[in-house]
């Protein structure tokens, strides 16, 4: 059986649990007003800003209208910010509404795609159904993407690359200089796209969008994580004028599916750095207080540099998934290397002195 297959029959077959789309994350089935800790979904923990809670009670006076005027405002403040002009710049309903516009791109053209696995798949995920080739490259040892790896293969299968980094569900990261150098070399044979979704969570956050004047290179981002919007839906991405526009042919629109509150929520959020630092400090205190207490209990587990981390699960004697659901908190597990992990999400620091409570209780019981 097919690893899509697998998932698609462990969601509907699975009492009680459902699977994360292109992750393979298991999580058990709840309803949005549940009262748990909800530690499974990589979702920020502190909401958004109150700046940008305040636009968005002044938006919601225009939902009547359509969003057409805000389309070049949000351009515009991405372009300011990021040093690019507002033809460099795509937006869509979440980040996987751009990446939807890059699978009819490729469908349009001959060419795989190359990937690391496990990875965020969605993109691959689509190309596939319409019979499109892609080659999975392993993780090395130490669980950061093989880079030697992807660019020997897609030097023989030329197409597209496409990098999580930092990469979900694992949480490494490449070093920037590294990156640059596979970019630059990839890009003689394939078009690249980098995912940065998490790298605002990063020790030392070095953004690839500089390259972009690179015609074959796009960096694509979100503001679910960090920013605190992800039931908004509203994704970004920079690419050279050329590759946008070609992207932008196959975007209804080009951004119309995002609301018009979304927009100005968007902007504004834009504007909060505050609320950013203050976000990435909360989520670096929880994830301390989350590795002392797995040194403690000895068990394994794989540094990250995002809002979540992946910790070794498979001596735990029962159902750790249930066992923490019953408990009213919720996590998600996942298969790697022969092994059960647990993928934690960073809640606020109240919360995960709760989850390394219940984790303490749970393993020494």
């Amino acid at each position: 059986m097919n690893r899509r297959n697998w998932i698609s029959k462990a969601t509907l077959g699975s009492t009680g649990v459902v699977i994360l789309p292109h992750l393979g994350i298991a999580m058990p089935k709840t309803n949005l007003g549940d009262t748990y800790l909800r530690l499974a979904s990589n979702e920020n923990p502190y909401g958004c800003s109150e700046q940008v809670k305040k636009s968005f009670l002044t938006s919601a006076t225009a939902i009547n209208r359509y969003a057409f005027p805000a389309i070049p405002e949000l351009k515009i403040a991405l372009a300011k910010r990021f040093q690019l002009t507002a033809e460099n710049i795509l937006l869509g309903a979440g980040s996987s509404g751009i990446l939807e516009a890059v699978a009819q791109f490729m469908l349009q053209r001959e060419g795989d795609v190359t990937t690391a696995t496990p990875t965020f798949d969605i993109l691959p995920s689509m190309l596939e159904k319409f019979g499109r080739k892609t080659h999975y490259i392993l993780l090395k040892q130490d669980h950061t993407l093989d880079l030697d790896a992807m660019l020997a293969k897609t030097k023989e299968h030329p197409g597209l690359v496409y990098i999580v980094n930092p990469n979900n569900p694992i949480g490494t990261v490449v070093a920037s200089q590294e990156l640059r150098q596979f970019i630059t070399e990839a890009t003689k044979y394939s078009h690249v796209l980098i995912d940065e979704a998490y790298l605002e969570f990063c020790d030392n956050p070095e953004s690839m969008i500089d390259m972009v004047i690179n015609p074959r290179v796009m960096v694509i981002k979100t503001f679910s994580k960090v920013y605190g919007l992800a039931g908004l839906r509203i994704g970004y991405g920079f690419a050279h004028k050329e590759w946008a526009n070609e992207l932008e042919k196959f975007m209804i629109f080009a951004g119309l599916p995002i609301s018009s509150p979304a927009f100005s929520v968007a902007t504004a959020a834009l504007d909060d750095q505050n609320f950013v630092d203050f976000v990435v400090q909360k989520n670096t205190e929880s994830k301390a207080i989350v590795v002392e207490t797995l040194r403690k209990l000895e068990i394994d587990y794989i540094p990250s540099q995002t809002s979540f981390i992946l910790f070794d699960i498979s001596k735990y004697p029962t159902e750790f998934m249930m066992d923490m659901k019953n408990k009213g908190i919720l996590i998600g597990t996942r298969d790697y290397l022969g092994k059960k992990w647990c993928r934690l999400s960073m809640g606020t620091v109240e919360e995960i002195k709760e989850f390394t409570k219940v984790l303490t209780e749970l393993w020494k019981a």
